[in-house]
């Protein structure tokens, strides 16, 4: 293992690369990680989920990079900067067993004969059929976010689910998915999310030969527990850990914790561990960890600029000639924060029963809302009133998009036979 002490926090960047693969007729587009450690471990490829693309899993990357693996990303064909597969139909949204006939003839391209292989979401069925079918080229394989839970296999029970794993993700995550939303066009999602949410993947994982890893958010509801357990139980070699803290996409929320789980994995481990309640893989996410995500505002600073940013806007409008529109929408504001960082689960909490990541989404929101009402609501109110309803605004933004959101510890659970 390289000494983290000497790279930059989050790891090395990606290079881009493309690569013609004749195949499918398009050149693919990958970002790729080269640790420089040597050795004989196979490489690490990274499956996208829904609509998506190598660009979410960079943070991930990057880290398993700085751990000593070589790592790299495909955007399979049609989505982020890969252009869609010409054999398909527009709008080109693929099913699960096109999409791995694509991973298939890019890994062929680049003269992969066999790696290790983490899947996110859809990413994850991908990863299943790969190795339920294909096992001589799947060394190891990490489901994250494995979907599709048998309750949600239709688009118009699935998607909601995905709705709801949004207000679990930290707030930084959001910007990213909606420019890869954007990327793949709302035609190409809809039918990949149609030909993908009823896959019987329990019918392919007795199949799967290759150790595998399921990974859990626990606020994930995408993959609830029961199934979790039940895809676990599935795998002839599963293992089945929980990260506190995390949602579904549990790579970008928790980069350090989930880089190092699959890195624990990867080296056989956990192989050698027998589940017990209760029993922590890794620990928190510490400050300081050169693998955490750059976020400056710890919980006890950030919890303190909660209760002191929410009673100022519920005293000081009150005192300010700043017209009636700003000082009730001010109050307003302060309010509801309040009552928000009283629920939270951090230092300002009194009941503890929201998660930090939905606080953060909630600040996020407010700041959103009150740089709108600046723009337009409030048109005819003082000019400083305005400017102090966009300013505070801003400092919500900044406040969400700095704030650290520890995750963890992972958990390995124990799953029947």
């Amino acid at each position: 293992m390289p000494v983290l002490t000497s790279l930059r926090p989050a790891g090395p960047p990606p290079r881009h690369v493309r690569t013609a693969v004749p195949a499918v007729g398009a050149r693919v587009h990958s970002r790729t990680w080269r640790s420089g450690a040597g050795g004989e471990r196979v490489p690490v490829v990274l499956l996208h989920g829904l609509g998506l693309s190598s660009r979410y899993l960079v943070p991930l990357g990057r880290r398993l990079a700085a751990l000593g693996h070589d790592v790299l990303a495909p955007d399979l064909p049609g989505f982020g900067r890969s252009p869609r597969d010409p054999h398909l139909r527009w709008p080109g949204g693929p099913d699960v067993a096109t999409q791995t006939g694509h991973l298939l003839a890019w890994l062929d391209a680049c003269g992969i004969r066999r790696a290790s292989f983490f899947g996110n979401s859809i990413g994850a069925q991908v990863g299943v059929e790969l190795a339920a079918r294909h096992p001589e080229r799947v060394e190891r394989l990490v489901l994250s976010g494995s979907t599709p839970d048998p309750r949600y296999r239709r688009p118009w029970r699935q998607y909601p689910q995905v709705l709801r794993n949004q207000v679990f993700e930290v707030p930084t995550l959001q910007p990213v998915m909606q420019v890869e939303y954007l990327s793949t066009g709302v035609a190409r999602m809809v039918q990949q999310l149609v030909r993908s949410a009823d896959d019987p993947i329990e019918q392919r994982l007795p199949d799967v030969a290759a150790p595998t890893l399921v990974v859990r958010g626990r606020h994930d509801r995408t993959l609830g527990q029961e199934w979790a357990e039940e895809v676990t139980r599935l795998l002839p070699d599963g293992r089945l850990v929980v990260i506190e803290g995390a949602a579904h996409n549990a790579h970008w929320s928790a980069p350090d914790v989930t880089a190092r789980l699959v890195d624990v994995f990867l080296s056989g481990e956990l192989d050698r561990r027998e589940p017990i309640d209760d029993d922590v893989v890794l620990p928190r996410s510490r400050p300081g960890d050169p693998l955490a995500p750059v976020r400056p505002l710890p919980p006890t600073v950030h919890a303190v600029l909660d209760v002191v940013s929410t009673l100022a806007l519920l005293t000081v409008p009150w005192t300010r000639p700043w017209g009636p529109r700003t000082r009730l929408l001010l109050a307003a504001s302060g309010a509801a924060g309040l009552a928000d960082t009283l629920l939270t689960d951090h230092p300002a909490g009194l009941l503890r029963v929201l998660p930090l990541p939905v606080h953060l989404n909630l600040e996020a929101a407010a700041g959103w809302q009150l740089l709108v009402a600046a723009a337009t609501w409030l048109r005819g109110e003082p000019v400083a009133g305005r400017w102090a309803a966009a300013a505070q605004g801003t400092y919500e933004l900044l406040r969400a998009a700095t704030a650290q959101a520890p995750a963890g510890p992972a958990r390995l659970v124990p799953v029947g036979r």
